[in-house]
């Protein structure tokens, strides 16, 4: 099995609670989202960023910990405070966010010299990593220095324009990303926006993207999958009843990745449809429950669905 290191935000996501009269207080981040969800699944991941030294901080810390994720390299922040977010979902669990913390402590992580890497081992970040320095630039460092070594790169842009001084640098520093990726996982809105396309056909012939794993998530219609040339629809798995979307789509990286870090051997469409299947049925479990981080499924869960 390869270590999976992921990096980028770790926040608290207040969800409403009993009609919106209170609030839940749940670890979420999706970059923390995807490595517990790793860890969940028998993976070796570790959590690589800052987060503020402060009760959700430490909260934050003690979940990771608590889900066997490696926090030797999370590092709390004195100056400035954890990201804090409100979530509010419509009647069919759909989701919008409120940033309360700008700028908060995960924009400030600078460790770019750590940790070492090695041969065959994972990097997964998002986009909110990159929105400002320093830790765009150590996000960066980090990626080509992991690359060097042999290693492998696993992206989702998961957008969020309001964490951006503009959507030009915003599209400019996630395409640079895209580019150093070996994986990337899209929803289609994003791919459009970041390819200046008009179609998923177009976009997905951007010259550069021959050699990679593309994958668009399509919701309740599975996820299509380019790799060397070909393209194959790999269908959902359906639910009785969807509470929260919040975490389908970390699940999904998360599902994703732990299958493909047990293979070093797994550039070839049989490992990655494999992985897609794998990372579907993690989506499709995440959606029942409230809560990104809560709702990330177990390997007894998923034998349950199958």
């Amino acid at each position: 099995m390869n270590k999976v290191w992921v990096t980028g935000d770790a926040v608290v996501d207040l969800i409403p609670h009993k009609g919106g009269q209170s609030y839940l207080k749940c670890p979420g981040g999706a970059p923390a989202n995807v490595a517990v969800g790793i860890a969940r699944l028998g993976g070796d991941t570790s959590f690589v960023g800052n987060v503020g030294n402060d009760p959700f901080g430490r909260f934050i810390a003690q979940i990771l910990e608590a889900e066997c994720v490696e926090t030797k390299f999370l590092a709390f922040n004195e100056a400035y405070r954890t990201s804090t977010v409100v979530v509010d979902l419509d009647h069919e669990g759909e989701r919008t966010f409120t940033f309360m913390v700008t700028p908060s402590a995960d924009q400030f992580f600078d460790a770019a010299d750590k940790p070492d890497f090695a041969e065959n081992q994972w990097l997964h970040s998002c986009s909110i990593a990159l929105a400002n320095d320093p830790s765009r630039t150590a996000t960066f460092n980090m990626m080509t220095r992991l690359k060097s070594q042999g290693g492998y790169i696993s992206f989702d842009p998961n957008l969020r324009e309001q964490v951006w001084n503009s959507v030009e640098e915003m599209v400019e520093n996630v395409s640079k990303a895209v580019e150093l990726a070996d994986i990337v996982k899209f929803s289609e809105e994003e791919l459009l926006l970041l390819s200046g396309k008009n179609s998923v056909d177009e976009a997905l012939a951007t010259p550069g993207w021959e050699d990679k794993a593309i994958i668009i998530t399509l919701g309740s219609k599975g996820a299509l999958v380019q790799y060397q040339g070909t393209q194959t629809i790999v269908p959902s798995k359906a639910v009785t009843k969807v509470v929260d979307t919040t975490g389908a789509g970390d699940a999904f990286v998360a599902g994703l990745l732990a299958l493909l870090s047990r293979h070093s051997e797994w550039k070839n469409q049989e490992t990655i449809i494999a992985a897609v299947k794998c990372g579907n049925k993690c989506g499709a479990l995440a959606v029942t429950k409230k809560g990104a981080m809560t709702a990330l499924p177990t390997p007894e869960s998923l034998d349950v669905l199958s």
